[in-house]
């Protein structure tokens, strides 16, 4: 699979393959048929779950739900920093976009990435079927997978995001001056949180980088950083002197 292809993976896709792994054909195509019987208005998706009521055999009615925990708010103030210098994010975002780049930048810094594996999502539904998740609960995985393809952003709702709120400040004028200057002239800072499914999060973002985007490290500790670069760009690498001849044995 090429770079390009894994760019290409879209929010929807990636909840249906956390959602459905280990998961039989079969189950799955119950799960599909199941699909239809979900009560459209009766779907509500808040922070932390996914709720919804579906009909059922004879006119019974499952309530069927999702649940996993919003992110923590400790270090956001952090984010909408580095956000700040990151244009091409902020206008994903604000075209209704979600890139992975975004997703873990959020990692790096909140602690945890946006989009959640399956192991961390919960569920529950009032039918008796044996089988664990049931086709309800699997067909609501499908519906929220095929809404993530129409209205990405709803991922960042079910995480406690107001992505609206988080868009503004990061629009605030603030000051600059305890950020350090951008390297090289550069309109936003370099793109460091890659958006292929293979890149290293651990490499993507180290910490004494995150300390370098929110001011963590002074602007003197910066100019000095930038100097010493510019110097070694333009001092000429010195040749060594040729090693003196070995002395001449003479016999006695």
């Amino acid at each position: 699979m090429s770079q390009q292809e894994r760019k290409s993976v879209s929010l929807g896709e990636r909840w249906r393959r956390e959602a459905t792994r280990g998961v039989d054909d079969t189950r799955l195509a119950a799960a599909l048929d199941a699909l239809p019987s979900i009560r459209k208005p009766m779907v509500r998706i808040r922070a932390g779950s996914i709720r919804c009521e579906m009909e059922g055999t004879m006119g019974s009615i499952h309530e069927v739900s999702l649940q996993i925990r919003t992110l923590p708010q400790r270090d956001w103030q952090t984010l909408i920093r580095v956000l700040r210098r990151s244009k091409s994010i902020v206008e994903a975002l604000e075209n209704g976009r979600v890139p992975r780049s975004f997703d873990r930048l959020v990692a790096r810094i909140i602690g945890e990435p946006l989009f959640p594996d399956a192991r961390s999502v919960t569920f529950g539904c009032s039918c008796d079927l044996p089988e664990k998740p049931c086709r309800h609960v699997l067909a609501l995985h499908e519906l929220f997978a095929r809404r993530l393809d129409e209205k990405p952003w709803e991922i960042l709702m079910l995480r406690g995001v107001d992505l609206q709120a988080m868009l503004a400040k990061v629009r605030q004028t603030e000051p600059d001056g305890e950020l350090p200057p951008l390297a090289f002239g550069v309109p936003e800072e370099p793109v460091l949180y890659p958006d292929a499914e293979d890149a290293d999060l651990g490499q993507s973002l180290s910490p004494m980088q995150v300390r370098w985007f929110d001011g963590g490290i002074s602007v003197r500790c910066v100019d000095a950083a930038l100097r010493a670069l510019e110097a070694l760009s333009t001092t000429p690498t010195p040749v060594p002197a040729p090693a003196p001849p070995p002395p001449v044995k003479t016999r006695a």
